[in-house]
């Protein structure tokens, strides 16, 4: 059992330990028979110094051996130099290991308390990890607007993320590089400075190109990136559509004492608020059944914002924060006390105290690279670029095809093809197909009616079939017509087994005779 431990604590003291040189004299001295490995155990044996070099002298404790020897026999029993924080009291000497993450490169690494290392990812087609990646740049504080060629949409979309104040790393290959257009540092703070129109482009130019290039050479984002549709929605299926607009309704409608009035919206031109909402099914907001939060009556604003892609935002660490909104695509958030009218009259509906901002328009908030708002992003491949459509729009569109569907379905269930307004009992047939009354067994008045119209229909369309026909006759025609019309001649009859061609019928041959 000593003699494990004892191997144990070699293997501990040897990590990261450098062998020390020694000579062939010395080497050729430590015999497996002086190991202190091979002697007889005794107590505290591994505590103890050797003392087989020195038999009439005992080494005294915290000594320090004089021998490479003895340096790598008290290494092997695990007995290191005492130090004045390491002694124990009855001579035992404790020996602190210490064990340190190593990074490939060689260096140690500490990773700080609470963060999460995830393990990189390349995912060109995942719109998850895209958004996410959208997320770093949305903190001002971090990322300042940029040129649209070396926005934070281009960044993303080739594998880079927010990593400190104007600065992406790559999630990859963990290349990092400052993204400065025309800002200085000035005494330890930035400013900005004006630069001239073709330095700006000239330092685009050369971004748009470090997006590529700044990745190491076997860095698969170096080779391909996202699509440039990959953040379109799918609007066109309205039980997919219908039921995320009834998700950011219900959140905004939790919200309804910080939304803005009605007057305060800058609706587009194109969206009518009252014919979206009467073309929604009558059980849209009660099925399923709404939390104890929403109105009872319908609410236009909260209607207004889910319809272009308005929803409730929720922390992560705090919760659903109850006066902003958000966009779960482009992650734009609203601060909606911004655009309430502070004081407003009950009953004449004047502000007597305006709102910070003057309106709201939910359309224009999006980020320019935002479906909702870019008809460009949300465009189909398959279609044509003449037909490009906000998203808003295509859902809209989707509401108002579900309502016309929805109608028909009401009106073929309603209506039966043995439907009888006059009597709901078959009447009794009678010899010749007619019933007493004159009428059809299986049909009714109406049912009657329609036939007779339709019969006429039809003979107006032969008539006229007809009169377009004779207009392409010609004499020819009517003369081949005729012709192949007319019946066979005994001449023109083709011959038989039992006839033959010329030979005189047996009746007339009879009367020769």
């Amino acid at each position: 059992m000593n003699a494990t431990k004892r191997k144990f604590n070699a293997l501990l003291q040897g990590i990261g330990a450098k062998p020390i040189p020694q000579s062939p004299s010395i080497e050729a001295q430590n015999d497996t028979s002086n190991s202190p490995l091979n002697r007889p155990s005794t107590p505290n044996s591994s505590s103890l110094p050797d003392n087989s070099l020195t038999p009439n002298k005992e080494m005294p404790s915290g000594s320090v051996p004089s021998t490479p020897s003895d340096l790598l026999k008290r290494r092997r029993v695990g007995v290191l130099e005492s130090t004045p924080g390491n002694e124990k009291p009855g001579g035992t000497i404790i020996s602190n290991v210490v064990l340190k993450k190593w990074a490939p490169n060689g260096s140690a690494v500490s990773p700080a308390k609470g963060t999460k290392t995830e393990a990189p990812k390349y995912c060109p087609g995942d719109r998850n990890e895209l958004i996410r990646r959208l997320g770093t740049f949305q903190e001002l504080t971090e990322w300042t607007p940029k040129p649209d060629k070396v926005n934070e949409i281009e960044w993303a979309k080739r594998g880079w993320v927010c990593h400190g104040k104007e600065r992406v790393s790559c999630t990859l290959c963990h290349k990092e590089l400052v993204v400065k257009m025309n800002k200085r540092e000035v005494d330890g703070k930035e400013v900005q400075i004006m630069v001239g129109s073709d330095i700006e482009e000239g330092l685009v130019k050369r971004f748009v190109e470090l997006i590529i290039d700044a990745h190491q050479e076997d860095c698969l984002w170096r080779r391909r990136g996202c699509d440039d549709t990959l953040l379109r929605l799918s609007l066109t299926s309205p039980p997919t559509a219908l039921a995320s607009l009834r998700q950011r309704y219900d959140e905004l409608c939790a919200r309804q004492y910080f939304l803005p009035y009605l007057f305060n919206l800058r609706l587009p031109a194109n969206l009518d608020l009252q014919a979206a909402k009467s073309q929604l099914a009558p059980n849209f907001f009660s099925d399923p059944p709404p939390p104890s939060t929403n109105p009872s009556a319908p609410n236009d604003v909260a209607l207004a914002l889910a319809l272009t892609g308005w929803q409730g935002l929720t922390n992560p660490r705090v919760g659903a924060v109850p006066n902003s909104a958000t966009c779960a695509t482009c992650l734009r958030r609203l601060g909606l006390w911004m655009f309430k009218s502070k004081e407003v009259d009950e009953e004449t509906k004047q502000i007597l105290v305006p709102a910070p901002m003057d309106y709201l328009d939910p359309v224009r908030e999006h980020r320019f690279f935002c479906p909702w708002r870019n008809a460009a992003v949300q465009h189909n491949p398959g279609a044509k670029k003449v037909d490009n459509k906000t998203a808003w729009e295509i859902l809209a569109q989707t509401i108002k095809n579900n309502s016309y569907l929805r109608a028909q379905a009401e009106k073929s269930n309603q209506r039966s093809f043995f439907h009888r307004s006059s009597a709901s009992v078959p009447t009794t047939p009678v010899k010749g197909g007619h019933a007493r009354d004159g009428r059809s067994p299986m049909l009714g008045s109406d049912d009657e009616e329609d036939m007779s119209a339709r019969d006429a229909k039809d003979k107006e369309r032969w008539t006229r079939l007809r009169k377009v026909k004779n207009l392409f006759d010609t004499k020819n025609g009517i003369k081949l017509r005729r012709s192949l019309s007319r019946p066979a001649t005994a001449t023109s009859r083709p011959a038989t087994a039992h006839s033959r061609q010329g030979s005189v019928p047996p009746e007339t041959e009879g009367e020769n005779k």
